[in-house]
């Protein structure tokens, strides 16, 4: 399940004459923004978290706030300039492995998925929800990372292939029982809240729906998209909503373009055979404005499946600015959302500026009954740059038989014993695509059977049940071995092989040698894309902003002919700024927290105990 090439996020037109009002505020009974007091409390973040309106029970999905998988790669300049959106990306390595090895360079990989992910504060011990994807349980990608159902990804030859992320399955489990009125708050390596208990009134935000700073997310859900010929999710009104009510309202990070550029040929460098995409991907999922700098990244819940309307319709609805409420401006800093100071700045100090944000509102512009699609007006330049992609596109040579490792894996014809892994003599005469490669989970602290000092070999017990594994690596399957005990009839004796820049993690540093890890269960083997031959990383692949409408960004955003001494060359390197540290959360490998102290401690360990 999979939005279209449509979707590419929202896209802003004039504002409604009428001023828009929350829909159906007194009926809210899921999920809610509001104003975090945790963020308030611990110095960690600021504006908006999201809380829940009913009791969820431990274990649990959170199934109905499901969003897309958004990947950037070859993205280190983030880390060097760290602006403000490297405040709502999660890196690849430890949290979802599986797409870290899509590029060479894992350090400069990352995640972004709107809703939670981006959303509520994060700490390492007092969490309430946590993950449910690879890199914490063996077995995980099998089905969290999974593709979108088959007509919902285009085959290579389709000139919507690599235009928009194939995965709409970044989910969050309850991992203790939550009560109504709780603030959401995700499991990760940071340790901002151990110091403190979030277990008293502080987490607890009840509903107010005389407030404009309580914004109901019961409105709308995602659902299969009623554009005809089976385009993927949309965006579908959950009650109905009357013209000028408030569908749904969002937080924005202000970008720069060049945030979105990919690092200068690193991913080229690597595969020469192969040019990539210049743009990152969330290129097409940003609000923009040809002649700003300015891109504006939407991060709350839903906003990711809101398509443009199909042929021979007009949007519903339209994006406006939130309006403030006395509420919103007499709180904390912290709990403060929309900095419409913002409008008054220039490009260069909006996309620098850690602490602040804003926040849209999308409103109706006509009655939306229950069920109905809702849809944005994508803009003129954008459905003119679309119609010439259209025209321009030229697929790949490969193209007819390209198949990615997940839709590979999962077609019975190309796969027909999906859970049998074949060793290295089978695939000399029934080898996998080229594209494709084996990788397995093999970390740092595996059990030491015995060491060939002669041969420099070292021979290990892989154990299914000692987790988390978190380090992939390339592997070659030795030996296949029936054994009764596991649920595929199979162990495998398997070669676990180095790769560059493993000892820059350490739950992936190994001694030099070989590894031999007998033992290993089909858990712990994946058929993945090789580095840079995923359809995102298509050189031909469509990349634009979302356009907004003249008098949506204030003409201080707009680019001045006259070289202000504060502007920033569009092709200069962004340097990192300090304006708003205070808010700026610690890098990985900053600071030593807890939770990886305890695992360092424990290096040589099962880690059962975690």
């Amino acid at each position: 399940m999979l939005q279209h090439y449509y979707r590419l996020l929202i896209a802003a037109t004039t504002a409604a004459a009428a001023a828009a009002q929350p829909t159906n505020q007194d009926d809210c009974s899921e999920f809610y923004l509001a104003p975090s007091r945790l963020k308030h409390v611990a110095s960690h973040g600021f504006g908006l978290g999201i809380f829940t309106r009913r009791p969820i029970r431990q274990g649990e999905p959170l199934d109905r706030l499901n969003e897309l998988l958004l990947p950037l790669y070859d993205a280190s300049s983030l880390d060097v300039a760290h602006p403000p959106l490297r405040e709502y990306l999660w890196p690849t390595v430890g949290t979802l492995p599986e797409l870290a090895i899509h590029s060479a360079d894992r350090t400069s990989s990352f995640w972004f998925a709107a809703g939670i992910s981006a959303m509520a504060p994060c700490t390492s011990f007092n969490f309430n929800v946590e993950n449910s994807a690879a890199g914490e349980m063996v077995g995980a990608p099998r089905w969290n990372l999974n593709e979108d159902r088959p007509n919902a990804v285009p085959l290579r030859s389709d000139h919507a292939a690599g235009s928009y992320s194939y995965r709409h399955n970044a989910t969050y489990i309850a991992s203790r029982d939550i009560s109504a009125g709780e603030e959401l708050v995700v499991d990760c390596f940071d340790d901002n809240f151990d110091d403190m208990s979030v277990f008293d009134e502080r987490r607890i935000n009840k509903f107010r729906s005389d407030d404009a700073s309580y914004m109901c997310l019961d409105n709308v859900r995602s659902g299969e998209s009623q554009i005809p010929g089976g385009v993927g999710m949309g965006l579908l009104a959950h009650r109905s909503i009357k013209r000028d009510d408030i569908v749904l309202s969002s937080p924005v990070v202000p970008l720069h373009r060049m945030d979105l550029i990919v690092d200068e040929k690193k991913g080229n460098s690597a595969t020469p055979q192969q040019r990539i995409n210049n743009y990152q991907l969330m290129m097409n999922y940003v609000l923009g404005h040809p002649d700003s700098d300015v891109l504006l990244l939407p991060y709350g819940p839903f906003v990711n499946f809101i398509n443009h309307p199909p042929k021979g319709q007009r949007a519903n609805a339209v994006i406006k600015w939130h309006e403030v409420g006395n509420e919103e401006m007499d709180a904390p800093r912290r709990m403060q959302f929309h900095h419409d100071e913002l409008f008054q700045q220039y490009a260069k100090a909006v996309t620098e500026t850690h602490g602040k944000g804003l926040v849209i509102d999308i409103v109706a512009l006509n009655d939306i009954k229950e069920g109905e699609e809702i849809y944005i007006d994508y803009g003129e330049r954008w459905v003119k740059a679309w119609n010439e992609h259209k025209k321009q596109w030229r697929a790949p040579i490969e193209a007819s038989t390209y198949r990615t490792a997940d839709r590979w894996y999962n077609n019975e014809s190309l796969n027909p014993n999906p859970l049998v892994v074949r060793t290295v003599q089978e695939q000399m005469t029934n080898p996998y695509p080229d594209n494709l490669q084996t990788m397995c989970y093999y970390d740092a602290d595996a059990k030491v059977v015995s060491v060939d000092e002669e041969h420099e070999t070292v021979y290990t017990y892989w154990d299914d049940d000692s987790l988390p594994h978190e380090c992939l690596r390339p592997c070659n399957i030795l030996e296949r071995i029936t054994d009764s005990d596991y649920p595929t009839g199979y162990v495998y004796t398997v070669e676990m092989l180095h790769f560059e820049g493993e000892e820059k993690f350490w739950f992936c540093a190994i001694r030099e040698g070989k590894h031999i890890s007998n033992t290993v269960t089909y858990e712990g083997i994946l058929i993945l894309d090789k580095p840079y031959t995923h359809d995102i990383f298509l050189e031909q692949g469509f990349r634009h902003e979302i356009g907004v409408p003249d008098g949506l960004y204030p003409k201080e955003w707009m680019r001045s002919k006259i070289r202000r001494k504060d502007d920033s060359s569009s092709s200069a390197p962004r340097r990192r700024s300090d304006v708003g540290d205070e808010f700026r959360r610690k890098k990985v490998g900053e600071v030593l927290t807890k939770k990886q102290k305890m695992m360092q401690d424990n290096l040589k360990s099962s880690r059962s105990d975690l």
